[in-house]
């Protein structure tokens, strides 16, 4: 039930469909990255990754949120992610998770956690209205690499 409502979610924010490798985005700064403008685009991001606060144990996808500065809550984007080990994705945490725990596999195999600071590109997409979630945009198809 869980996973039929993560793809059910998915959808319904619009990023869904997208295949392909990852490539990367037009550098876009945090608070003009939203605009309808950029809505089915491709950009680039520089910030701090973290898990949402709760997801299934189950799940296969997972919503990261992409700050613009460490413990800043402002402008968060939301990241879609896969779980896995290979590059591009996000290792599954234990079931009692903390910040710490956060490990994405970088395109070049390097491995960043929430006090890293990386480069995120992804398609743009804006949530429907009636979406109850606390980001304003999201980047689908992500390419994480190392910002430093």
């Amino acid at each position: 039930m869980m996973r039929r409502g993560m793809l059910l979610l998915c959808c319904f924010l619009g990023a869904c469909g997208e295949s392909g490798p990852p490539t990367r985005g037009t550098a876009t700064a945090f608070d003009s990255v939203c605009d309808k403008a950029n809505d089915g685009k491709r950009v680039m991001l520089e910030g701090y990754l973290e898990f949402p606060q709760s997801f299934g144990a189950k799940d296969e996808d997972v919503m990261l949120r992409l700050r613009p500065a460490p413990d800043m809550y402002v402008n968060i984007v939301g990241i879609g992610a896969t779980f896995g080990s290979a590059a591009n994705k996000v290792e599954l945490p234990p079931q009692q998770f903390k910040k710490s725990d956060l490990k994405v596999h970088l395109n070049d195999g390097q491995i960043a956690g929430y006090k890293d600071k990386v480069r995120v590109s992804g398609t743009l997409y804006l949530p429907s209205s009636m979406a109850q979630v606390e980001f304003k945009c999201g980047l689908s198809n992500p390419l994480f690499e190392s910002a430093q």
